[in-house]
C-alpha cells in the first residue's frame, strides 16, 4: 500500500464512520456496537476493504454485516457527495479479525506479565526472610 492509497483509506474511514454515526436508519446497525478499524484501498482505487469491528454474538455480527453490505451503495453515494475523488472505490465490509487477535494476544502478555510479577514477590518474600536470619547470626557472633 503506497502513501496516497494509506491517505485515501484514512479519508474513507473517517467518512464512512460519519455516515454509520449519523445517515443510516437501519436498526441492524447500531452505530454504538460498531466501529470501522481500517479501510485498505485497492492501488487502482476500484475497491476498498472497510473492516468492521462489532461488539455483540456472531448472530448480530453477521446480521450488521448483511446490512452494511446491502447498504454499501448508499453509503458509497453518500461518501462520495462528501468527498472528491475522481472514482470513488466499490465499498466491500468485513468484520476485522486482525482486532480480536490483537486483543487475545494482549490479554496472553497481561497474564504472563502477572504471573511473572507473582513469581517476583515470592522470591523476594523468601529472600527477606533469608536475608532476616542472616543478620541475626550476624548480630550472635
Amino acid at each position: 500500500m503506497n502513501r496516497r492509497t494509506e491517505r485515501i483509506g484514512k479519508l474513507l474511514q473517517h467518512e464512512v464512520g460519519k455516515v454509520l454515526l449519523g445517515k443510516l436508519a437501519d436498526p441492524r446497525i447500531d452505530s454504538a456496537r460498531t466501529s470501522i478499524t481500517r479501510v485498505e484501498a485497492t492501488e487502482d482505487l476500484v475497491r476498498a476493504k472497510v473492516y468492521i469491528s462489532i461488539i455483540g454474538t456472531q448472530a448480530q455480527q453477521q446480521r450488521c454485516i448483511k446490512a452494511l453490505e446491502r447498504a454499501a451503495g448508499r453509503i458509497r453515494a453518500i461518501v462520495r457527495d462528501n468527498v472528491t475523488l475522481r472514482h470513488m472505490p466499490i465499498l466491500e465490509f468485513e468484520i476485522d479479525h486482525q482486532f480480536k487477535k490483537t486483543l487475545e494476544t494482549l490479554n496472553v502478555i497481561r497474564q504472563a506479565m502477572d504471573e511473572i510479577r507473582e513469581k517476583e514477590e515470592e522470591t523476594e518474600q523468601s529472600t527477606d526472610y533469608t536475608d532476616c536470619t542472616d543478620v541475626r547470626e550476624e548480630e550472635k557472633e
